[in-house]
């Protein structure tokens, strides 16, 4: 499936919706990661498009990360992020909180060997998360796809998903996930996600939801920047509770 060119159209759709609607015209591409050779492209050490969309046909495992928004002043494409540091030394990586608590948390969600979850001992490891997260087939969508420096409430951000909340489905549902990941926004995306896009989400637990016509989990998380609890904390409360799905739910994942 030719997910960029969808990709390309959703975008071009937004910025019309936001002219219409008087908002910011400049909007944060987003969507499947790619694939491709790392380069620093004058700031950032970013990849170029390669073949991530046909590991995502042929993934065994499909994840969505929705996330919040970009902290910045101007658009640029996720899709490119390589999460590390902005230096043209490639084999530098991140310190900062973001990224190394998203790659720890996909890394748990992706890898269930035997059914069973890894623990945060054997997870957390620098060199493994980040060539995981490089390099696995994964979506990251904003549900706000507007920049701004600063970070917008709850209340702004369910505002933006309602403007544009059939845009939004039509992304999520493009990437036909196994897994949603929902970082941040207190149950806001989970909430959008049972209304508009899996009407028969049900709460198993804690940190899941599940659609059983979908075979689809939707996992809350925390923003990937929440510092009151530690790095330990937020994976094994939320592995224990997807281990705690999975043992109950033997057709998930789907096979395809």
């Amino acid at each position: 499936m030719e997910y960029h060119k969808q990709e390309e159209s959703l975008f071009e759709r937004w910025t019309e919706r936001a002219r219409k609607l008087r908002e910011s015209d400049e909007i944060t591409k987003d969507g499947l990661l790619y694939r491709g050779e790392l380069w620093f492209d004058g700031y950032c050490q970013v990849h170029r498009r390669a073949n991530e969309e046909q590991l995502w046909d042929d993934a065994g495992m499909r994840l969505l990360v929705l996330t919040k928004e970009l902290y910045d002043e101007d658009g640029w494409d996720l899709r490119a992020e390589s999460g590390r540091v902005p230096s043209p030394r490639l084999t530098c990586r991140t310190a900062y909180r973001f990224f190394p608590n998203l790659e720890l948390w996909v890394y748990g969600l992706m890898n269930i060997p035997d059914r069973k979850v890894v623990s945060f001992a054997r997870a957390d490891n620098e060199q493994r998360l980040q060539g995981f997260y490089e390099n696995a087939p994964i979506a990251r969508v904003n549900c706000k796809k507007q920049p701004d420096a600063r970070a917008a409430s709850n209340a702004v951000l369910q505002k933006y998903m309602e403007n544009y909340a059939d845009l939004l489905t039509e992304q999520i549902r493009l990437y036909n996930a196994d897994v949603i990941l929902c970082t941040g926004g207190q149950g806001i995306m989970v909430d959008f996600i049972r209304r508009h896009v899996y009407t028969d989400l049900e709460q198993v637990n804690a940190h899941c939801w599940y659609s059983a016509e979908a075979n689809v989990v939707v996992v809350k998380q925390y923003h990937p920047t929440y510092s009151v609890y530690s790095r330990k904390e937020m994976y094994t409360n939320m592995m224990k509770d997807y281990q705690a799905f999975i043992s109950a739910t033997p057709s998930f994942p789907r096979r395809r």
